[in-house]
C-alpha cells in the first residue's frame, strides 16, 4: 500500500517524491523506527516500485537509469531522482552509490552486441563491396589489404560477442595525405547516426597517461587514434600496452572503487607522415594501410556485414594475423619506419650483399662508430643507435672474444686503410 503520492496542483506526479508503505520492503524497518534500511534488495525494490530501470551499458562503461513516460517513451532519470526518494525513505545516500552498481551490473546490456544480432544476416556478400571502400596507394598488396580489413573488423565483432576478456592484436592504420577521407571513414562503417554518435568516437587524441583521454577512448566500440605520430610522442611503452589490454579499469564519477571491465574497443589510426613509425620493435600492432582514397558516403548495409562478420566469428575464424600474414606487414611496415642519421650513415658503408662473408671485420657499435665513422665519442644513445640498426640489417651479433659483437659487409672503399680484419672465424661460427 502506498501512504503517500506527491502531486502538484495540475496533478502531475512526482514519482521519486512518494513514499512507499515500509513494510513491502525486503527488510523493513526495525521496530520502533520508520526508516528503511539500506539493504541492495531494498534499494532495488525502491528502483522497481518508482518505475525506473537502471542497467549497465558495457560499451559505454555508465550505469543508465530510465523510466517509461505516459506515451510509452524511454526517457533518462538523473540518479539523483533516486537519491531524493531514498532520503524521503531515510535509506543512506552516501551507501546508495554502492549499491547501483551491483545493481546495474546484474542488468548489464550490450547495444552493440543487440545492433550485430537484430537482423540475421540475408546471405548476400557485401564485404567485396566494403574493401572497395579504402582505395590504396599504387604498389600495395591488394590481398593484404583484404586481410586487413577483414580481420579487424572481426575483431570489432569479438569485442561486442566475446564471452570473456577480449584482446585486440591491432590498429588498423590508415597513411596518406590529408583530406583523403581517412577520418570520415570510421563514420561509414555505423549508418544509423544515433548508435554512431553512442558507438564511434572520432578524431580522439590518445595519450595512454591521461585517464580522461583513456576514458574517452574505452567509452566507444570503434575509437580512433588520431594524428597517430602525436600519441608516438607519449610513454610508447604504455600505449603499446593500452592497445592489447584485455581489460578496463574505470573509476565511475559515483563510485569509490576502481572497477575492472572487459575490453570492448577496437581502435583504428590515422596519419598523414608516411615515416611515423618510431619504434623499431613491435610493429606489427600498427596493420598499416596506404590509402590513396576512402568512401565514407557508401549506402552499404553495415548492419548485414556485421551479422555477416558474426556467422565467421561463430564459426571460429580468428581475428588476428597468421604468421605469413604477420611476417608480410612486418615487410611493409619497414618503409614506415623512421630511420635514424647513424643508421643512415651506416647504411652508406655497408654492402649487404657480403654480410655473410665470416672474414667481415668483427665491431662492436663503439668500434664501428669510431673507426669507421669517424665519430670521436659517440654517446651512449648513438651506441644504442647503432647497435639497433646493426641488428636489424645483419640480424643477432656474435660472441667473439668475449663480446658481442657484428661481422661488418664494409662497402670497398668505405674503411680508412688502418682497419683490421679482426680474428677469424670461430669454429662453428656459421653465418
Amino acid at each position: 500500500m502506498q501512504i503517500e503520492d506527491n502531486t502538484d496542483r495540475a496533478g502531475n506526479s512526482f514519482p521519486g517524491q512518494r513514499r512507499i508503505d515500509p513494510f513491502r520492503f525486503p527488510s523493513p524497518p526495525r521496530p520502533g523506527s520508520i526508516n528503511i534500511p539500506t539493504t541492495i534488495e531494498n534499494v532495488a525494490f525502491l528502483i522497481d516500485e518508482l518505475g525506473y530501470t537502471v542497467r549497465q551499458n558495457v560499451i559505454k562503461k555508465t550505469i543508465e537509469i530510465t523510466m517509461v513516460d505516459e506515451n510509452g517513451n524511454s526517457k533518462t532519470v538523473h540518479n539523483s531522482t533516486i537519491a531524493s526518494a531514498a532520503i524521503l525513505h531515510g535509506m543512506s545516500v552516501n551507501m546508495l552509490s554502492w549499491f547501483l552498481q551491483p545493481i546495474a551490473e546484474a542488468n548489464a546490456y550490450n547495444p552493440a552486441a543487440e545492433w550485430i544480432r537484430s537482423k540475421p544476416w540475408d546471405g548476400v556478400d557485401r564485404l567485396s563491396d566494403f574493401y572497395a571502400t579504402v582505395t590504396t596507394a599504387e604498389g600495395y598488396p591488394a590481398d593484404l589489404k583484404n586481410t586487413l580489413l577483414y580481420r579487424w573488423m572481426l575483431s570489432i565483432v569479438a569485442a561486442a560477442l566475446e564471452p570473456f576478456r577480449f584482446k585486440s592484436r591491432g590498429v588498423l592504420t590508415f597513411q596518406g595525405k590529408q583530406g583523403i577521407g581517412k577520418t570520415r571513414w570510421g563514420q561509414g562503417l555505423i549508418n544509423d547516426e544515433k548508435l554512431r554518435a553512442e558507438f564511434v568516437k572520432e578524431d580522439h587524441h590518445l595519450n595512454p597517461t591521461d585517464k580522461d583521454s583513456v576514458l574517452g577512448a574505452i567509452s566507444h566500440w570503434i575509437g580512433e587514434i588520431a594524428e597517430l605520430e602525436g600519441s608516438f610522442r607519449k610513454d610508447m611503452s604504455k600505449l603499446k600496452g593500452f592497445i592489447t589490454s584485455d581489460c578496463d579499469k574505470v573509476r565511475p564519477p559515483y563510485g569509490r572503487d576502481t572497477i575492472v571491465y572487459p575490453r570492448r574497443t577496437v581502435f583504428y589510426g590515422t596519419v598523414n607522415d608516411p615515416k611515423f613509425l618510431v619504434d623499431p620493435t613491435g610493429n606489427t600492432r600498427w596493420w598499416t594501410i596506404r590509402a590513396k582514397a576512402l568512401n565514407h558516403t557508401h549506402d552499404i548495409n553495415m548492419q548485414q556485414v556485421f551479422a555477416q562478420l558474426a556467422i565467421d566469428y561463430e564459426a571460429g575464424e580468428q581475428w588476428w594475423l597468421t604468421a605469413d600474414e604477420e611476417a608480410m606487414l612486418e615487410r611493409l611496415n619497414k618503409d614506415h619506419c623512421v630511420v635514424s642519421a647513424i643508421q643512415e650513415r651506416i647504411e652508406d658503408v655497408l654492402d649487404l650483399e657480403l654480410k655473410t662473408d665470416p672474414h667481415n671485420p668483427a665491431m662492436t657499435p663503439t668500434e664501428l662508430l669510431t673507426t669507421i665513422l669517424g665519430m670521436a665519442r659517440p654517446t651512449n644513445a648513438q651506441c644504442r643507435d647503432c647497435g639497433a640498426a646493426l641488428r636489424e640489417l645483419l640480424g643477432d651479433p656474435k660472441r667473439i672474444q668475449g663480446r658481442d659483437k657484428w661481422r661488418i659487409p664494409l662497402r670497398q672503399g668505405s674503411a680508412p686503410s688502418s682497419t683490421i680484419e679482426g680474428p677469424p672465424p670461430a669454429p662453428g661460427e656459421v653465418y
